[in-house]
């Protein structure tokens, strides 16, 4: 069989680096059946396009940083144009791959219908709820999300209710953020006398509740909360109360990390209680907990119940949820947690369980490629 070309025109890069970047890197890179080149780097030549491109991007770093954003959108990656391939090899099976985030979606969009090929989109977040335009502006960029999610031969959805809210598609599928392929089995770690709560990953959005249960927890005899990830939105006295006591890690090299990850009882999955969060909660899904899926520890999920990974987990009881924005109700139930080892084993179980079948790598991976492979033309698409 063919290797499939995939035209990666995304302001969403392939790079080991953020969740939605290592996601894309993981589906492409290094991976058998896949020939990919990337598009959407700022521009390095100096062109009308490129010289309107830096202009704004100052513009952006002002106080009039909205009229900016309102600019982008009204653009809508046209600075990217010109810099796309203007032939396509007849001969290659190709589809032109985007992310439904940043204005180079736009571009995409035109190179693929310019070019007849089948457009996939990746749909990870309701990026129009994450604007900083004018409140016009995003009710228009939310208009186009969803005309893009149409015009997409293949809309690939990191959550159910993703798809639900975006509505009826002939090819919409739920496709989970892909982890890391799973690492040989970490020898027995050192025994500690606390129960070990650990969580990684992003500490702006989730920083201030993630401050909140330290706060609950910092002083416990028993239960222990860590948690690692970078630029913490914190005060940053509290910043260094945290690494102070080895509560707060910054990033580290992948096996250093591992070591850390396998030496929980529990990892924290914190989901955003605030009602201004609510869609993005109803539609994303934390890629962390589908890492922390692979190591068999149990999940403990914190967030309101309309969050996506609550709603996964109600399917089957497969983790511990937390769905009251106290901390000292999720210090209780940490609490409970801790004291029961038959409870511990049987999350674990379940952890494991999600780990081999909807958080499997290898899984995720075929169903990207056979997903690929239903929007090219010898599938009469």
């Amino acid at each position: 069989m063919s290797a499939i070309r995939v035209i990666v025109i995304s302001s969403v890069r392939p790079e080991p680096t953020g969740a939605g970047q290592i996601v894309l890197h993981r589906h492409l890179v290094d991976q058998p059946g896949i020939e990919w080149e990337n598009y959407g780097s700022e521009p390095t030549r100096l062109t009308a396009s490129s010289a309107i491109r830096r202009a704004v991007s100052r513009l952006a770093q002002t106080r009039l940083h909205r009229f900016a954003e309102d600019f982008w959108i009204w653009y809508d990656g046209r600075w990217l144009d010109s810099s796309l391939p203007k032939t396509v090899p007849a001969d290659k099976q190709t589809v032109v791959l985007t992310v439904a985030q940043g204005d180079a979606s736009g571009s995409a969009r035109r190179f693929a219908q310019k070019h007849r090929l089948p457009l996939v989109t990746i749909f990870h977040d309701w990026s129009p709820d994450m604007s900083l335009s004018h409140s016009a502006w995003r009710k228009f960029l939310e208009k186009r999300f969803r005309e893009l999610y149409r015009q997409s031969q293949l809309a690939l959805c990191v959550s159910e209710e993703m798809r639900n809210q975006l509505g009826p598609h002939p090819n919409a599928q739920v496709l989970y953020p892909i982890p890391a392929k799973a690492s040989p089995p970490l020898a027995p770690q050192t025994r500690h006398d606390d129960f070990r709560v650990l969580y990684f990953g992003n500490l702006y959005d989730y920083g201030p509740m993630v401050a909140e249960a330290l706060n609950e927890l910092k002083g416990h005899s028993k239960t222990r909360l860590e948690v690692r990830g970078g630029n913490p939105r914190w005060p940053l006295g509290f910043q260094k109360e945290m690494q102070q006591a080895g509560l707060w890690h910054d990033f580290a090299p992948r096996a250093e990390l591992d070591e850390w990850l396998g030496s929980a009882n529990a990892f924290l999955v914190p989901m955003v209680f605030e009602p201004a969060m609510r869609r993005r909660m109803e539609t994303s899904f934390p890629s962390k907990m589908v890492e922390m899926a692979q190591f068999g520890k149990p999940l403990v999920i914190w967030g309101p119940e309309y969050c996506s990974a609550v709603q996964w987990a109600r399917h089957g009881n497969r983790a511990l949820c937390v769905t009251d924005p106290n901390p000292a109700v999720l210090r209780q139930a940490l609490e409970k947690l801790s004291a029961s080892t038959d409870e511990q084993q049987r999350l674990a179980a379940a952890a494991r369980q999600a780990a081999q079948t909807d958080f499997n790598p290898g899984k995720i991976q075929e169903q990207f490629m056979q997903a690929l492979r239903s929007v090219l033309p010898q599938h009469g698409n």
